[in-house]
């Protein structure tokens, strides 16, 4: 059981790793496109903010995810930590996976309070409900707290294979648990 919720976090993560790369060349071109129209033909896509804004905060949020799991996120070390002893290593580490789960847990249940309040809310330009842009609050700590929970259990994701694959490094069936794992 546990092994296929971790290879279903696993595709989740390669997911949005290539969702994010498509949101960012997304972005870049729909604002690229906007500019060129609006000065060089005294138009433009009256869309393009909003769905610029939206795409912008859905890779920021994405990106938190994604920077939990590679532990990617600012640190601040007071500490020497070669000096330490390693039963504190251990438990300021584990401090801090619950720091982590804390504000997911925070980020999950407001989140979903501020998308059920604004799914009523229409964006003025593409008449889209506004609770797709809030929708990235829950999602992303969904992937937060499965991140947290999974390193203060010293839950083995097979993050080396899921690296490797998306590097070019390593093959597909390697993250699924195959024989070339």
């Amino acid at each position: 059981m546990l092994k296929n919720i971790v290879r279903i976090f696993n595709l989740i993560h390669i997911g949005m790793v290539y969702l994010a790369k498509a949101m960012i060349v997304a972005m870049v071109l729909i604002t690229f496109t906007n500019v060129v129209l609006r000065y060089g033909f005294n138009s433009g896509l009256i869309w393009s903010e909003e769905v610029s804004l939206l795409l912008a905060v859905w890779f920021i949020f994405i990106a938190m995810g994604l920077g939990v799991k590679q532990g990617l996120h600012i640190n601040i070390s007071l500490f020497d930590v070669a000096k330490m002893p390693k039963w504190l290593d251990a438990a300021l580490t584990r401090l801090r996976d619950l720091v982590v789960i804390a504000v997911g847990i925070i980020m999950l249940r407001y989140g979903w309070t501020l998308v059920g309040f604004t799914m009523k809310s229409i964006m003025p330009a593409t008449n889209w409900p506004a609770g797709w842009l809030y929708a990235s609050v829950p999602f992303s700590a969904v992937i937060i707290l499965y991140e947290a929970l999974t390193q203060l259990f010293r839950i083995d994701t097979n993050d080396a294979a899921v690296d490797a694959f998306l590097s070019g490094k390593g093959p597909f069936s390697a993250v699924m648990g195959g024989k070339n794992a």
